[in-house]
C-alpha cells in the first residue's frame, strides 16, 4: 500500500508539472481529423478503437502507450487473458460510482467481468465506441504515467456519449510494462 500511495503521490507531481493536459473539445469523428490514428475495427458486434495522436517523450514511453492500446482493446474484447497478463498483483481502480477503492488484481478483474456483462454486445448498454485521445506517457525509472482523454459510445435503451480525463501508473516488471492504477471519471456530453 506504501508503494501504491508514493506512487499516486508521483502521478500528482507528474499531472501538475508536465504543462497543461490536451483536452479536446468532441471526439474524433474519423482519422482523417488527425494526423496519427490507430484503429480496431469492429467484429463480431464488438466497438471500434482508437488511439489517436499519442504523445511518448521516449523510446520507453512508446512501450507504455503500446500496453495501454492493447489493454483497451482486450477491454473491448472481453479478453480477461490478455487484462491479466497485462495488469500488476498490485493493482488498483477508483470505482466512481461506489466512491471506493479497489484493491488487489483479483478485485479489479471481478469488477471488470461486471462491466463485460453490461457492455457486451446484446449486453444491458453495449459500447459502440472507444477513443483514447492524445494520450501522454512520461516514464520515470521503473515507473509510468499516461494521461489521457477517452470518449465512448454506448447504445441500448438510453444511448449515450461520454467523456473521461483518465490517468493510468504502470510499473515495469522484468522489461514489461502492467497497469497499477486507473482512475476516469464518466461525464455525459453532447
Amino acid at each position: 500500500m506504501k508503494r501504491i500511495v508514493q506512487l499516486l503521490t508521483l502521478c500528482s507531481a507528474l499531472v501538475t508539472f508536465t504543462g497543461p493536459p490536451v483536452v479536446a473539445a468532441e471526439p474524433p469523428t474519423s482519422s482523417h481529423e488527425h494526423d496519427a490514428v490507430t484503429h480496431a475495427e469492429p467484429h463480431d458486434g464488438h466497438a471500434k478503437v482508437e488511439c489517436v495522436d499519442p504523445h511518448a517523450c521516449c523510446a520507453e514511453s512508446e512501450k507504455v502507450i503500446e500496453t495501454l492500446q492493447t489493454l483497451t482493446k482486450a477491454y473491448i474484447h472481453s479478453d480477461l487473458k490478455t487484462i491479466e497478463e497485462h495488469m500488476d498483483e498490485h493493482c488498483t481502480t477508483f470505482d466512481e460510482s461506489t466512491g471506493k477503492l479497489v484493491t488487489g488484481k483479483e478485485n479489479v478483474l471481478s469488477d471488470l467481468k461486471a462491466k463485460f456483462v453490461r457492455f457486451a454486445p446484446g449486453g444491458e448498454t453495449p459500447l459502440k465506441s472507444f477513443t483514447i485521445d492524445h494520450p501522454y506517457a512520461k516514464v520515470n525509472g521503473d515507473t509510468a504515467v499516461v494521461t489521457f482523454v477517452a470518449y465512448r459510445e454506448l447504445g441500448g435503451k438510453h444511448p449515450v456519449k461520454q467523456k473521461s480525463s483518465v490517468t493510468d501508473v504502470f510499473v515495469k516488471h522484468e522489461g514489461v510494462w502492467k497497469k497499477l492504477h486507473y482512475r476516469g471519471s464518466w461525464k455525459k456530453i453532447g
